[in-house]
């Protein structure tokens, strides 16, 4: 196997050509994913048209706005609701501008260690996928089968990790699979609102299946993967659900039979999320 399998791949690597403040950044940013959104995300699916996209004007700009992101200053974006919003929206346009610059075809699983592999560089600091979501995103929580936080004691990384964690996040943030949650934007100004959207969206297209005549209820492998960011048991896990579906009378019998339903985890389709 060649060492090129392994190597990592810094993706913005041009040169910057401005230096803009980093609230304008994280608005340029959320425009660029806007323009990207308006022809090539697919309504109602989330699906991506990568083959297109790799055409487009719209991609050409927002590699050349990718390498701007090195000028920024990340101690700049104070708020909670600028952070999670600019790293949700980073996360996912870095996965869209790996699978494109890897040349995946069916699955990122083709990449070894994909969400390691490809990063981009933030002012002075390189974030991967995983260091965006388990790092920032979580916290500085251990990735699924991981021994290991993704920032070390000392890590300048440090500063910019958004505590406490919003578990809704895991609705936002899209892996380039068929499972993954549908791929939108996100803004500081209406966050609340849109993670709840999130929530609603994903649990409600087929993350979570109740079954109430048969007391079960089958869950996506985001919610095993990741149980104890929704509760310290599977009851609360159960409860957080509850809260974000669609019909009453599913609301009520989990609340009602939480301890007593039997769980079951979906399999997780790693298919490439395009069309």
């Amino acid at each position: 196997m060649s060492w090129y399998v392994f190597k990592k791949m810094l993706l913005n690597d041009g040169e910057p050509q401005e230096e803009v403040s980093p609230q304008e950044m994280a608005a340029r940013l959320k425009s660029a994913m806007d323009n990207l959104r308006g022809t090539f995300f697919e309504a109602g699916t989330g699906r991506i048209a990568y083959e297109r996209i790799q055409q487009s004007e719209s991609y050409q700009a927002y590699l050349k706005l990718s390498n701007n992101l090195k000028t920024m200053d990340l101690r700049m974006l104070a708020r909670r609701e600028e952070r999670i919003a600019f790293w949700i929206n980073l996360y996912n346009v870095i996965v869209i501008h790996g699978v494109i610059a890897l040349g995946v075809k069916d699955s990122v699983k083709e990449v070894w260690n994909f969400f390691r592999r490809v990063y981009y560089q933030v002012g002075r600091y390189f974030f991967s996928p995983d260091d965006i979501e388990h790092g920032i995103l979580r916290g500085n929580r251990r990735p699924p089968y991981s021994l290991f936080r993704p920032f070390r004691a000392g890590d300048p990384r440090l500063d910019f990790i958004v505590e406490p964690l919003d578990p809704r996040i895991h609705f936002t943030l899209v892996c380039g699979s068929a499972s993954c949650p549908f791929i939108d934007v996100y803004t500081p100004e209406n966050l609340e609102v849109e993670l709840t959207i999130a929530a609603q969206a994903f649990i409600n297209s087929g993350g979570v299946v109740l079954d109430r005549s048969q007391q079960t209820i089958s869950l996506s492998r985001i919610f095993k993967w990741y149980a104890g960011d929704f509760g310290a048991t599977q009851v609360e896990c159960l409860r957080f659900i509850a809260f974000y579906l669609d019909k009453e009378q599913d609301r009520t019998f989990i609340e009602e039979h939480a301890n007593r339903l039997k769980v079951t985890y979906q399999n997780y389709d790693w298919r490439l999320n395009r069309y």
